[in-house]
């Protein structure tokens, strides 16, 4: 059981079309590193304009890097990095404190804050149909609760507002994930929403001309789950999908995907 949690305190993603998401509802012990290597594939036949749904048929191999890092019990640090069609998008950087931890009966309820960033790792093209992001810089606050059961399952719930540096516009999201824990087997089940704040539509017509697909507003309904198996305490295998099936500006998209989850005890030098 310590070994499969070992994987919760690390699995999530950033990039849209990998998972739900750099911060989830668990922490790693000082001292513990864990890395998740990925690779997924995407396909998407059509794209939700402003007002339609037009004909869009695009794939995409998409390969992410991932570490989560212990610097204490409490406080974590996150950082990950999606590369998609042979292509650095945005990087992300992380943290996370736990605040407030609660033990009952029956299980733990925890609430805690997280902020981080996500940037471009360069000035990537956005301007065609086979561009791979906005190229934003985003500030991330978020707030998370966490209710675990001492039988094995969990509900997680979390809200933030992702403050887009101009010309990209800000959104607000939510998600909740349910998940169960069976010997050295992990499950879930999420849900992921983000509401684009104003910005223009693609071919609406309205507000003249589109100058960039940088001004796009982006919002999405999006549902997945994830499958691990721990193999021995040094590492694990996972299996991954999602799919966007409704939202304004953005693709039709279902990945498919799996990875590796490698685990490390960095020990501190005594001075």
């Amino acid at each position: 059981m310590k070994s499969i949690f070992l994987f919760l305190l690390l699995f999530c993603f950033n990039s849209l079309t990998i998972g739900q998401g750099n911060v989830d509802g668990f922490f790693k012990p000082k001292g513990e590193l864990d890395v998740a290597l990925s690779s997924s594939f995407g396909n998407s036949t059509r794209y939700f304009t402003g007002n339609n749904l037009i004909s869009y048929d695009r794939n995409q191999l998409i390969l992410s890097a991932y570490a989560n890092y212990g610097l204490s019990n409490r406080f974590n640090l996150i950082i990950s990095l999606p590369v998609i069609n042979f292509t650095f998008q945005d990087a992300a950087v992380f943290a996370k404190l736990k605040l407030v931890q609660k033990n009952m009966s029956k299980g733990e309820i925890s609430l805690f804050p997280s902020v981080g960033i996500t940037f471009p790792t360069h000035k990537y093209e956005t301007e065609s149909g086979q561009s791979i992001g906005q190229r934003a810089t985003v500030l991330q606050p978020k707030l998370i609760a966490q209710y675990k059961s001492n039988k094995g399952w969990f509900l997680q719930g979390q809200m933030g507002y992702n403050y887009s540096f101009f010309p990209v516009p800000s959104s607000i999201a939510a998600s909740c994930k349910i998940g169960y824990i069976y010997k050295q087997w992990y499950f879930d089940l999420w849900y992921d929403y983000q509401y684009g704040i104003g910005g223009r539509d693609y071919a609406s017509g309205l507000g003249g001309p589109l100058n960039s697909f940088r001004d796009l507003g982006v919002s999405y309904n999006r549902i997945g789950g994830v499958v691990y198996k721990n193999i021995g305490e040094k590492w694990g295998l996972f299996l991954n999908g999602s799919l966007i099936y409704n939202g304004r500006n953005i693709s039709e998209l279902f990945v498919l995907g799996g990875g590796v989850v490698l685990k490390f005890k960095v020990k501190s030098k005594q001075v």
